[in-house]
């Protein structure tokens, strides 16, 4: 138990992101007001309320209910994010349709948010409807801080991508109601840049794209931009979905669950050479450890660099900050087959993180249905409706949206994951300490001051410790 709870501290406490993160502000709102502030829009009236809020009807009297909501969703990011735009609209709707109840609203960025979680959690100060990462949740049932909901969404399971609730699930019990399906492992190219060495199309193989990094060395342009400062982005956006092109996601699976697989297996020792290959083909910019991650946007931009490996959230950036001429160019494309791999090479790291859990706070019934269902509202076949709309990755697997209301590099990346089989993200499900262990490692190996055998063999030492 004190080993978990270490890892956890690690896990929150770390500047680990898989989502842009917004402005460092902190706000509280316990208005139960019907319109959207801060950014988020007028609230439409659906005519689903009624439908969708039928949870807390008969309970008894909700007056002098209140609700606490601890998001690192922020009201500001509504105008650019077409998740929080979604989301913050079903708040305000549901809050609408309940008037005598206050959601107390606690919004802030993704890194003080994973640092106050666990302040929270430790003190016993649980918010009752929070964010839950896919990777805390053993430790957060452990210490009994979340409650099983699996009764409470047995209705609406089906409406979810595959496997949307694989890693807010512990022993067939579930925690969790996903919040997004995203991709972190996209390759964004400019095509003009690409065609100017002779490839018309990104690469398909990986002698290919070796042969791409000599001919972008040759002219002074690095073929991939890299900030990996903040240390997440090499394991979540290249190693996550490289890896599993050597070892297989039934690998990652057997990590996650301790069941017998190494990372000094083989398989995964290959994929860190394989990584460490690239870097010293000079495949990525020298600064690579000391560029955080909105600064490789700017190279990007600059043409400076042919491409960059990043999440779907890239998608909105590019619409809203690239110059004209980069933003027509900028395509989308798996990175290619590796040699000597496994059998699928069509893989991409992503799926289901990010999940909203209700604590488990002692409350009464009235609360407790009410609680449910603000957190189905905000989860709902209509959010998911609503975020694509608005150029996001949705969690419900058929989301309905007039695609030309969306940009056409987000219907390109609609189409593209199609072909693709999501595999797991590491970060997204391995224990904390490990993921820390891998990307510090990993900015060691990327500027060739470690070897990928004893990389393999720090991550498993760590690893050796949480399962034992």
């Amino acid at each position: 138990m004190k080993r978990k709870l270490a890892a956890l501290a690690v896990a929150l406490s770390m500047v680990c992101s898989l989502t842009a993160c917004g402005g460092n502000t902190t706000a509280i709102n316990d208005s139960g007001s019907s319109e959207s502030t801060d950014g988020a829009g007028t609230v439409e009236d659906t005519g689903e309320t009624a439908e969708d809020t039928t949870a807390s009807e008969g309970s008894g009297s909700t007056e002098g209910i209140t609700i606490s909501l601890m998001t690192m969703n922020t009201r500001e990011e509504a105008e650019t994010n077409g998740y929080q735009y979604a989301f913050w609209k079903a708040v305000d709707e549901w809050k609408e349709a309940h008037p005598d109840v206050t959601v107390l609203e606690e919004t802030m960025d993704q890194t003080s948010y994973q640092t106050k979680i666990n302040a929270v959690a430790s003190s016993g100060d649980m918010p009752d409807i929070f964010a839950l990462k896919g990777s805390w949740t053993n430790s957060f049932v452990q210490n009994e801080w979340v409650a099983d909901i699996t009764d409470d969404v047995a209705d609406v399971q089906g409406i979810y991508v595959d496997n949307a609730f694989k890693f807010a699930t512990v022993e067939d019990r579930i925690y969790g109601v996903p919040k997004q399906s995203q991709c972190t492992g996209l390759v964004y190219y400019n095509t003009e840049l690409w065609s100017e060495i002779g490839y018309d199309e990104f690469p398909a193989t990986w002698d290919e794209l070796l042969d791409a990094v000599e001919k972008f060395k040759e002219k002074g342009i690095t073929a991939f931009v890299m900030g990996n400062k903040a240390n997440w982005p090499a394991e979540s956006c290249w190693l996550s979905t490289l890896g599993s092109r050597f070892t297989g996601d039934e690998w990652t699976y057997s990590i996650v669950d301790g069941s017998g697989a190494k990372f000094t297996d083989e398989s995964f020792v290959k994929a860190l050479e394989c990584f460490q290959d690239l870097a010293k083909r000079g495949a990525f910019n020298a600064d690579i450890n000391s560029l955080d991650d909105t600064e490789q946007n700017t190279v990007y931009f600059n043409k400076k660099a042919a491409a960059i490996a990043n999440g779907d959230w890239f998608i909105s950036t590019i619409n809203n900050s690239a110059p004209e001429d980069v933003k027509a160019s900028t395509k989308l494309a798996l990175l290619p087959a590796v040699n000597g791999g496994s059998d699928d090479q069509t893989t991409i790291s992503g799926g289901c993180i990010w999940f909203w859990a209700m604590s488990s706070n002692e409350m009464s019934s009235e609360k407790r249905a009410l609680t449910i269902d603000l957190l189905k509202y905000v989860t709902s076949q209509q959010v998911g409706n609503d975020t694509a709309e608005h150029g996001d990755s949705p969690a419900v697997k058929n989301p309905e949206y007039d695609t030309t209301k969306t940009s056409d590099l987000f219907n390109e990346y609609q189409e593209l994951v199609k072909k693709a089989k999501y595999v797991p993200v590491y970060d997204g499900c391995m224990d904390a300490s490990v993921c820390e262990t891998m990307n510090t490692g990993l900015q060691s190996l990327l500027i060739d001051q470690t070897t990928p055998e004893d990389l393999a063999s720090a991550i498993q030492l760590e690893q050796d410790q949480v399962v034992n």
